[in-house]
């Protein structure tokens, strides 16, 4: 029934950490426990996040996992970066869906720290020290103010074992085996909560107003033809600023030059999940709408 979502940078441990909660709920006879992880993705590699195209259909695989696994008997882990908060916005959809309970766990560590658990793996499920400043770059980290974030639960990560206290670049947090897991609030929120209500966002025929069908259109179109125009004056990295979005945090990143059919043919996309989940707030949806286009890139 419970749908948990893990997210932090690359090498921070969440592996480590799922395990460590699947040990904990595995105590409840009641309560059957499905991690869905990057590596049951018979493609997945960590290269993959070097190539748009690659991740897309990665975060296709994950989505549809979700979709398929959560019920009413199961606790369902979404082990994976989940960096991109347009994706987190989709896990929160698909859990109202089913009317279950729903938690954000943000596995935190500074880049010194993934670096070095990064340096402890195997060799075949290492990433590369480019991929993983890349990715810190890109990582959008969850805010408890946002509904598909919340209830948000942290736990700080360091590499300090508990008899070894002297590792250069030590951050003074525990490493994934022994920190302190917020274990009881999980419990709480997940088992013991109350489910997301199925309102108007979220049901299958929702109503949609005249005026929210209009700002969508609107919105969508300007924001498609402002990031073709951009682009053709873009290097790779360059990201824009789009209207209505911030522009501290709300640009389109520019990684490949996209023709206007391709761009309209995800306007139709979003346009369609949107009427579908509508949000309560029309001034988010450019910062949707472009978390959208930065996934699907």
């Amino acid at each position: 029934m419970p749908l948990l979502v893990i997210t932090g940078g690359p090498a921070v441990g969440k592996s480590t950490i799922v395990g460590r909660i699947c040990e904990y709920f595995s105590k409840n006879d009641s309560l059957s426990v499905e991690v869905i992880s990057d590596e049951q993705d018979g493609s997945f590699s960590r290269k993959l996040y070097e190539n748009p195209r690659d991740e897309r259909q990665h975060h296709d695989f994950l989505r549809s996992e979700v979709q398929r696994q959560l019920s009413r008997q199961s606790l369902v882990i979404c082990d994976s970066l989940n960096y991109i908060k347009g994706f987190r916005y989709e896990l929160y959809c698909i859990a109202k869906l089913v009317k279950t309970t729903y938690a954000v766990l943000l596995c935190s560590a500074d880049e010194k720290t993934s670096l070095w658990l990064n340096s402890q793996k195997i060799d075949h499920e290492k990433y590369s020290t480019e991929v993983i400043k890349d990715l810190n770059k890109r990582y959008e980290k969850p805010e408890a103010k946002n509904r598909w974030d919340s209830p948000l639960f942290e736990v700080h990560i360091g590499s300090e074992e508990v008899h070894e206290t002297t590792l250069e670049g030590n951050s003074g947090y525990l490493s994934p085996k022994f920190v302190s897991l917020p274990l009881e609030g999980l419990q709480s929120s997940l088992i013991e909560g109350k489910d997301l209500p199925v309102n108007m966002s979220t049901l299958n025929t929702p109503l949609i107003t005249h005026d929210f069908a209009q700002t969508l259109e609107q919105v969508t179109k300007d924001v498609v033809s402002s990031v073709f125009q951009q682009q053709n004056n873009a290097i790779v990295g360059d990201s824009f600023i789009v209207p209505y979005c911030s522009p501290e945090n709300e640009r389109a990143i520019f990684r490949r030059k996209r023709s206007l059919p391709e761009l309209s043919r995800l306007r139709r996309q979003f346009i369609a999940y949107a009427k579908k989940h509508p949000v309560e707030e029309t001034s988010k949806i450019a910062a949707l709408f472009v978390n959208f286009l930065n996934s699907n890139l």
